[in-house]
């Protein structure tokens, strides 16, 4: 699991995530209450559907006619929409305990490329990525070549021999 997880809170705004994601060369990120406990995921497929104006979102081919200036024009008036208003709240959340199978299952499911890991106390303590599933199934189909842990874009992982999602 990777044990650095870029998080933001529910009040933050639309420009604080671009500014942090862009930062952290990041795609996602975990949306946490003033517990770190785990409330919603932005990523950036949510950012740009937050600058696409409504009468884009059913047609995009109208957008060829769009006059020039209207990405900046949509954009500036995004930047200070707050993130619980675009945040997903329906996600899965995975313990440390839960087998590496269970987490690529509900990766294979949707589009999500991150699940929140949580203590029994239900806080974030690290987060599976679509990175973490693939050094994990790399390790096992060539384990004599394991991949460094620490080779990971989305952060650090503790993928482990035993297969499930404990470091």
């Amino acid at each position: 699991m990777c044990k650095w997880v870029n998080t933001i809170t529910p009040e933050k705004t639309v420009a604080d995530a671009v500014k942090q994601m862009v930062d952290n060369k990041t795609n996602s990120m975990i949306v946490v209450d003033e517990e770190e406990k785990p409330v919603g995921i932005v990523s950036s497929h949510l950012l740009i559907k937050a600058v696409v104006p409504e009468y884009l979102k059913d047609d995009p081919t109208y957008s060829k006619y769009g006059a020039e200036g209207t990405f900046d024009k949509y954009g500036e008036k995004a930047k200070d929409i707050k993130i619980k208003e675009i945040m997903t709240n329906g996600f899965h959340k995975l313990s440390a305990d839960d087998a590496m199978i269970e987490a690529a299952a509900y990766a294979s499911k949707g589009v999500r490329r991150i699940i929140p890991v949580v203590n029994d106390e239900g806080k974030l303590v690290g987060a599976i990525t679509r990175t973490c599933i693939k050094n994990a199934l790399h390790n096992v189909i060539f384990p004599g070549e394991k991949v460094d842990p620490q080779d990971n874009r989305d952060g650090i992982i503790d993928a482990g021999d035993s297969g499930d999602l404990k470091s």
